[in-house]
């Protein structure tokens, strides 16, 4: 059988046809499959009871509570409810001073002996000797804040504390063993005076007053 040049001609032109059905079919394929993002994820369906609720007081407190907050919590073991929370004291640091700003909590936690700590709010520091029976006293007036005293002595004796114009919450006699002594100075209508005192024998003191954040 003779081929002649026009089937040949027919034969081409089928087999092109037919490449180019198959190049047009596989592009309508790429085009109607769905596309994806590469690292796209389809974010899981989740059930309502999977998700984490903040229902228990426990819980409650903790939540309310700064990420790095110490907290001690009694809880009642009858009903779950917290009865008693119980915070670590801490100071807050000026950044730029490198002072204390206020406090938290027993500043006796905070300041347990050594030289008395640098606040923001300083009215008066004293460091001396005093002889036997000698005191030293020092005025201040109520701007409305919060007062703290912190006081020590060492060298053996005692140290006195008295007030004027103003109550006292803390020690009034403390023995001079080189521990802080913390007490809360709360004014009445006007200045008020502070006053320490040595024993029957000559000792060091350091003492100061500071104002804190009302609240």
């Amino acid at each position: 059988m003779n081929v002649t040049a026009d089937d040949r001609l027919r034969s081409v032109v089928l087999f092109g046809a037919a490449a180019a059905a198959l190049v047009v079919g596989g592009w309508w394929w790429h085009s109607a499959a769905p596309s994806s993002t590469p690292g796209a994820a389809v974010p899981p369906t989740v059930a309502p009871s999977a998700e984490r609720s903040v229902s228990t007081p426990l819980e409650r407190l903790i939540a309310a509570e700064e990420p790095e907050a110490r907290i001690t919590a009694r809880m009642d073991p009858d009903t779950g409810e917290v009865i008693r929370v119980e915070s670590s004291p801490r100071a807050v640091i000026d950044l730029d001073t490198g002072s204390i700003v206020d406090i938290e909590g027993d500043p006796a936690l905070l300041f347990p002996s050594g030289d008395l700590p640098s606040f923001n709010e300083t009215i008066w520091r004293e460091e001396r000797e005093l002889a036997p029976g000698q005191g030293l006293t020092r005025q201040a007036s109520d701007s409305g804040a919060r007062y703290l005293l912190q006081y020590r002595c060492t060298r053996p004796g005692a140290l006195v504390l008295t007030s004027t114009g103003a109550d006292v919450v803390g020690q009034l006699r403390i023995d001079c063993d080189g521990a802080i002594a913390n007490a809360e100075v709360l004014p009445g209508s006007g200045p008020f005076r502070l006053s320490l005192s040595a024993g029957d024998r000559p000792i060091d003191i350091q003492a100061q007053l500071v104002a804190l954040p009302s609240r």
